[in-house]
C-alpha cells in the first residue's frame, strides 16, 4: 500500500505577497483591461479560483496592487527642507521598483480601472501628502507635487524620452528636486 501524501501546506502571507507582486508587473506591463486573473496566477503558480479566494475580484486585486505600490509613508520621515532631494534620490535609486505611475496611466483607458486609480491615489497619496504639507494650500500643492512626480517618473523609467548614457540628466534632476522643494516651503 502506497503511503498517504500529506497536502503541501500553504504560507498565506507569502501567496498574497507573490500575487500583488505579479499583478504590480502585469499591470505595469500590459494595463488592468489586458491583464487577466488567469494571467496573475499563472505568473505566480496558483489557481484563478485561488487567486480570486484571496482577492475576492479582479478590481480588488488592481486596488490592492495600487495600495502597495504606493507606500509614502517614508518620504515625510526626515527633515522638511531635504523632501525635493529625499524624493529626486527615490525615484533615481534604480533598486527601487516604483510602478504606481504606470499602473495609473495605464488605468487611464478603463473606466473602473481609472476610477479605483483615482479613488486610490487621493487616499492613499494626495490626502497623506496636503496633511503633512499643511497651510497654505494643502491639497493644490500636493497635487503639483503628484502630478510632476508621475511626470518625472514616467518620463525618465518607463518611457525616458531624454537619452543619457547613465542615469537621469543631472540637470533635470536638480531642476525636479528643486521644484519639488519650492512646493513645499511655500508653507514656510
Amino acid at each position: 500500500m502506497k503511503p498517504r501524501e500529506t497536502p503541501r501546506q500553504r504560507n498565506a502571507p507569502r501567496t498574497k505577497a507573490q500575487i500583488l507582486a505579479a499583478a504590480q508587473q502585469a499591470f505595469a506591463e500590459r494595463g488592468y483591461a489586458q491583464t487577466g486573473i488567469r494571467d496573475i496566477a499563472a505568473m505566480v503558480g496558483v489557481s484563478s479560483p485561488m487567486l480570486l479566494r484571496y482577492f475576492g475580484s479582479k478590481a480588488n486585486l488592481f486596488e490592492a496592487t495600487l495600495m502597495d505600490a504606493m507606500q509614502v509613508e517614508g518620504l515625510f520621515v526626515g527633515p522638511r527642507e531635504e523632501f525635493g532631494a529625499r524624493l529626486t534620490g527615490m525615484f533615481l535609486d534604480a533598486n527601487l521598483a516604483i510602478v504606481a505611475p504606470s499602473l495609473i496611466a495605464l488605468a487611464t483607458g478603463h473606466a473602473d480601472a481609472r476610477e479605483i486609480a483615482s479613488r486610490t491615489a487621493q487616499a492613499r497619496v494626495l490626502e497623506p501628502l496636503a496633511k503633512w504639507l499643511g497651510p497654505p494650500n494643502a491639497r493644490a500643492r500636493a497635487f503639483q507635487i503628484v502630478m510632476l512626480a508621475m511626470g518625472f517618473v514616467l518620463c525618465t523609467r518607463q518611457f525616458p524620452l531624454m537619452p543619457v548614457t547613465r542615469g537621469v540628466d543631472k540637470t533635470v534632476a536638480k531642476w525636479f528636486s528643486q521644484t519639488l522643494q519650492a512646493i513645499v516651503d511655500e508653507s514656510a
